[in-house]
């Protein structure tokens, strides 16, 4: 991997640990009415309810001008659903609510003589936020800049208050990537291997961080999976999904940590669950899509299905792709021409005749139409 796509992998790893980030108790300038709404949106957010998720935000901004909560929130949101439709078509409203969210944690860090503790955690992770943005614009020296103030922030919250544990969480995640990424370096006295303390802090975020646990849990997820423990990531993803059966933040976790444990039934259930949702959103660049096909494709080959696997090629193949969502899936189909010709050599032999395809084959039949 190139020092590049090492650079931009960190930053959108420390993104995804942030893009759930929620609200918790001890914010006394504001009602629990506020506290409850902001829960809400988030909620909604996560079931991918965009559009009314963003009326709360706006609300509260309404109701708060001059604080960074409801800008925050609602740049949290716009990231949330670029990153769920691998789209930047919100880009500009992202930047414009991410810098208001700044501004106005800046502007109240120089009115208050105390710090506010939850002005500085917006701050800090709204300059995460931007970080990744201008890593993913192929800025790195900006997103480390940006990326590493986010982060001192954060920090110096835990050392004046160690029992805000929202802080704990950004955090630990990137403790835990940036040791990951530099770890054929941690030999060197200035690098250290923050890896297990990082997966620690994520989770006492899930263990006493009253309104951060899915995101803390989401992000454990990926962390596990990273660190070869699939089995305990997919035990994380059944409980995500066990209060938001449908969401695809989970659902992804379940797929992926099915298919690393190599139970490709249940890996067939999830990434068609994964797939029907994709359709059904009706915003659909075929990113997504891609990819739960060529995971279902590659599942049913393994299964000895080959029909199955053979149907989903038939559709990935006929994907109107623009140059931009070729250019991303440049590996996604590279394995598709490795397993067309995996699936050559069974090309004229007898199939079984009972098929895989689940119950969750909406997808298929609107892809068939």
């Amino acid at each position: 991997m190139t020092k590049n796509k090492s650079i931009r992998k960190l930053w959108y790893l420390l993104s995804l640990s942030l893009f759930f980030v929620e609200s918790s108790p001890g914010q006394n300038c504001f009602e629990a009415k506020t506290d409850s709404l902001i829960l809400s949106g988030i909620e909604l957010s996560i079931q991918h309810d965009y559009s009314k998720a963003e009326s709360i935000f706006l609300r509260l901004i309404k109701d708060y001008p001059d604080h960074p909560i409801g800008y925050f929130f609602m740049a949290a949101t716009i990231q949330s659903k670029m990153i769920d439709y691998e789209s930047d078509q919100w880009s500009q409203d992202f930047y414009q609510y991410i810098r208001l969210a700044i501004h106005c944690a800046e502007k109240n860090k120089f009115m208050k003589q105390e710090h506010d503790f939850w002005s500085m955690f917006y701050h800090g992770s709204a300059l995460c936020y931007l970080a990744f943005y201008e890593g993913r614009n192929g800025d790195y020296l900006s997103a480390i800049r940006l990326g590493l103030s986010g982060i001192s922030i954060l920090k110096e919250i835990i050392k004046r208050n160690p029992g805000f544990y929202d802080g704990y969480f950004g955090i630990g995640s990137y403790k835990y990537w940036r040791s990951q990424k530099t770890k054929y370096l941690n030999w060197l006295p200035f690098i250290s291997d923050d890896r297990e303390e990082g997966i620690d802090m994520v989770r006492q975020t899930i263990e006493k961080g009253k309104y951060t646990q899915h995101a803390a849990m989401n992000e454990l997820i990926w962390i596990l999976l990273d660190s070869g423990k699939a089995d305990e990531a997919y035990s994380w993803a059944l409980r995500g999904l066990k209060e938001f059966p449908q969401s695809r933040f989970f659902l992804w976790g379940a797929a992926k940590s099915s298919l690393t444990l190599e139970n490709y039934s249940v890996a067939v259930i999830y990434f068609q669950q994964l797939l029907d949702s994709i359709i059904k959103a009706q915003f659909d660049n075929y990113y997504n899509e891609y990819i739960c096909r060529i995971k279902l494709a590659q599942c049913f080959t393994n299964l000895r299905r080959f029909p199955d696997a053979i149907s989903q090629i038939v559709i990935l193949e006929s994907l109107p792709l623009s140059a931009e969502i070729e250019h991303k899936l440049k590996n996604q189909r590279k394995e598709l021409s490795q397993l067309k010709k995996k699936l050559s050599f069974f090309a004229n032999n007898q199939y079984p005749a009972d098929s895989l395809v689940s119950k969750y084959d909406f997808a298929d039949k609107q892809r068939s139409q």
